[in-house]
């Protein structure tokens, strides 16, 4: 049985995504914030960050994370 390769679309999604879930820890980790603070101050629910930092890319356009990534002060 032969396996697909990702699109590039979705390779660059998978990639932006880790770059986010990192960071977000990385913020947490320094400011102390809870799951809901950084929600808070990236303007999404709790629940939708817990989601991102679970991995669950199929829930997120291309242009959703790059949103979070620019308010977490990513180069994208």
């Amino acid at each position: 049985m032969a396996t697909t390769n990702p699109k590039p679309a979705q390779l660059l999604k998978q990639q932006l995504l880790k770059s986010v879930q990192i960071r977000i820890e990385r913020v947490r980790a320094k400011e102390g914030l809870t799951q809901a603070q950084a929600a808070e101050m990236l303007g999404m629910t709790q629940p939708r960050l817990s989601a991102l930092v679970q991995g669950h890319l199929e829930l997120f356009s291309l242009e959703a994370l790059i949103d979070v990534a620019a308010k977490l002060g990513l180069n994208v």
